[in-house]
């Protein structure tokens, strides 16, 4: 292959942007702008990148940039656990320039795993230093799956000295598992349950998926459908609402199919084994990222994104398959005009949501048109879609509350958006269809009362006295999962309409 022909990587890489466009059109019933303008920001950037020589930039100066970035993060994070930063998140005192801490250990796992990879090769007390730096600020981020990208990655490094006492390492390493199982048992049990449902759901899309976008709502769906034929799962404790993916390759399955995941794993195979060949210190940084995306978010985040966008660029970039005239000429050109459609795209998103955050708590009518403004450029931003749909019901517009709503199910996995649309049907007296989806809501996390109370207040309105007292005693019954004067409160109100309900009775 010549040099001024595009690699092999540019190859699998443009059959993935095929494959992810056409699905888009052809498959995808979901609100996706966002997700195609993010697709579309990552693959400017590449074609940018592409014409950068970065494989010749020396693995020294890789590891050292890391290390500076990477020590500038842990800075911050310790300046936030002393108290002289506030934290990006009101629950967690660390989480760097991130929102929570998972993204966070992260970060410092990538950045750590390419300066060991680079300081075990080649020494450098600066390095050596910058690694004991991460090493003791990675573990206060408290993310079990950035700890385990970085111990997978550390045992490669390391492998000669781990085989040589692989009995006490395999000892030390179940143990270690187990006890950061039981330490975030329910955080662990919720992301094995949307593991399997997620699962489950692929192989009902096998090849094309169910489309760009779909994730969530598929994964709401597919809980509703799991726990109505296993009501007494295991799982049962643990469920909650996912409002992100937690499992990035699982996503990419229910979304593009299996077409598209092994398009994607192609590109990154691809990219992993030349690292692998050059022996070049990003090898590790993609793979604790990697390892890190079975059980986290990270392409969600902007800054991730371009860690993979270097590192895939820098592989690309390796040995004869590098862009010279006009295979630079093209790519520059090419992520100029995309890169200049996202830009003109992204701005006005980015203005409705300013707008919309001005606004957004404010319960009132007059914000009705405002939002009917801003719906073509929020339309994929499932709070915008149940604010707006929330408003309209409060002017009595259940009609038009329910078009927003049932709008915004296709986004989110939260059963609460069934829910006010069950109320809103309530409220024309459609009772079949409310109760319908009071049930649906139940099963999407059968471990909240609400759904319940809702059915129980129903079947009241109905004058439907036998089913009301059933679940009433349901209600009664229940065991919720977080004790509140509200969950108090619906158990004493059933309590009141079983004793009415029992005087009634015995009184006749």
């Amino acid at each position: 292959m010549g040099k001024s022909a595009f690699g092999s990587i540019d190859l699998w890489v443009a059959l993935c942007v095929v494959c992810f466009a056409g699905n888009v059109m052809a498959v995808s019933h979901t609100p996706c702008a966002g997700t195609v303008l993010h697709v579309g920001a990552w693959m400017a950037l590449y074609m940018l990148l592409r014409c950068a020589p970065l494989a010749r930039i020396p693995n020294k100066a890789w590891a050292y940039l890391c290390a500076a970035w990477g020590c500038l993060e842990a800075g911050l994070g310790m300046m936030q656990l002393t108290g002289l930063r506030p934290s990006g998140h009101h629950l967690y005192v660390m989480t760097g320039t991130f929102f929570n801490p998972a993204p966070f250990g992260a970060f410092l796992a990538v950045m750590l795993v390419v300066v060991l990879a680079t300081y075990k090769r080649e020494g450098g007390k600066a390095l050596g230093v910058a690694a004991v730096v991460l090493l003791i600020v990675l573990p206060a981020a408290w993310s079990r799956a950035a700890l385990l990208a970085c111990a997978l990655c550390v045992a490669l490094l390391y492998r000669v000295y781990i085989l040589r006492y692989w009995k006490a390492v395999v000892g030390c390493s179940v143990v270690i598992l187990v006890v950061l199982y039981f330490l975030k048992q329910g955080s662990a049990d919720s992301r094995a349950l949307m593991f399997i449902v997620s699962f489950r759901v692929w192989v009902k899309h096998f090849w094309l998926g169910t489309g760009v976008g779909d994730y969530l709502y598929a994964l709401g769906e597919g809980q509703a459908e799991y726990f109505a034929t296993h009501p007494d799962s295991v799982f049962l404790p643990s469920v909650g609402v996912a409002d992100l993916p937690f499992c990035e390759p699982m996503r990419l399955a229910v979304e593009l199919g299996a077409v598209g995941l092994v398009l994607v794993i192609g590109v990154l195979a691809l990219t992993a084994w030349k690292l692998w060949r050059a022996k070049h210190p990003l090898f590790y940084g993609l793979l604790a990222l990697l390892v890190f995306s079975l059980f986290s978010y990270p392409f969600n985040i902007p800054v991730f994104g371009v860690i993979l966008a270097v590192i895939v660029a820098t592989a690309a970039n390796m040995g004869k398959e590098r862009l010279v005239s006009a295979g630079k000429v093209c790519s520059l050109l090419g992520a100029i005009a995309l890169g200049f459609a996202v830009f003109t795209q992204l701005m006005p998103r980015k203005k409705a949501e300013k707008e919309y955050e001005r606004f957004s708590y404010m319960k009132d009518d007059a914000f009705i048109m405002d939002y009917y403004e801003l719906l073509p450029k929020l339309n994929d931003n499932p709070k915008f879609l149940f604010n707006f749909g929330s408003l309209l019901r409060d002017a009595g517009r259940y009609n038009d509350s329910n078009a927003m709503l049932r709008q915004g199910t296709l986004l989110s996995a939260d059963p609460m958006f069934p829910i006010l649309m069950g109320r809103n049907y309530e409220d024309i007296q459609e009772y079949g269809m409310a109760d319908s989806l009071y049930r649906h809501a139940f099963h999407m996390v059968p471990n909240r009362i609400y759904p319940l109370y809702r059915r129980m207040k129903l079947y009241e309105t109905m004058g439907d006295s036998t089913r009301m007292l059933d679940i009433a005693k349901s209600v009664t019954n229940f065991k919720v999962k977080v004790e509140s004067p509200a969950t108090r409160d619906m158990k004493k109100e059933a309590e009141e309409m079983i004793m009415t309900l029992t005087n009634h009775t015995f009184t006749r």
